[in-house]
């Protein structure tokens, strides 16, 4: 089941937990991009109220930036200037904090940039051409290459994966 306010969302003008729900009672950590700060009026229950926003370059909607996020944005690009911020990749996830309308010891899911280092990306794997295909079939054969070892290395085709394994048989 998706988070409720994801039935709402398409009327909420900034991102919310709810736009990382993953549909499975959690949600999704995702690598953005901030494009730019600025300061915006923002209305709610409790009122009219200046707050900062972020444009992030893969979401539609704006970031209300607090505090917390700005003082994990600092710790993880080591700058106090927010220009230092913008154009590069950060994790946005989701965490429990205070309510800020809750009673004491109530939480709400909040967005929360990570201050943690960005997961490393394997590199992708070259593929082997038609071409040259041929040359690693006789690399297995003659035991200069193995089968595991080329499946590692190299980007392979269904139909390659398929002729490799009936060499091995």
């Amino acid at each position: 089941m998706a988070n409720w306010r994801t039935r709402f969302a398409k009327d909420e003008k900034t991102i919310g937990s709810w736009d990382l729900d993953n549909g499975k009672g959690g949600y999704n950590s995702v690598i953005v991009h901030i494009e730019r700060f600025f300061e915006a009026e923002f209305v709610s229950q409790m009122g009219k109220e200046t707050k900062t926003y972020a444009k992030l370059r893969e979401f539609k909607k704006e970031m209300i930036v607090n505090k917390t996020n700005f003082k994990r944005l600092s710790q993880f690009f080591e700058s106090m200037d927010d220009s230092d911020y913008i154009g590069k990749p950060i994790v946005l996830g989701v965490e429990k904090a205070p309510d800020p309308q809750g009673g004491k010891g109530a939480k709400v899911d909040a967005l929360r940039f990570s201050s943690r280092p960005l997961p490393v990306q394997q590199p992708a794997k070259p593929p082997i051409d038609d071409e040259n295909f041929p040359k690693a079939i006789a690399s297995v054969k003659s035991g200069a290459m193995t089968v595991e070892k080329l499946k590692e290395t190299r980007s392979l085709t269904a139909d390659q994966i398929k002729q490799l394994d009936e060499i091995q048989k």
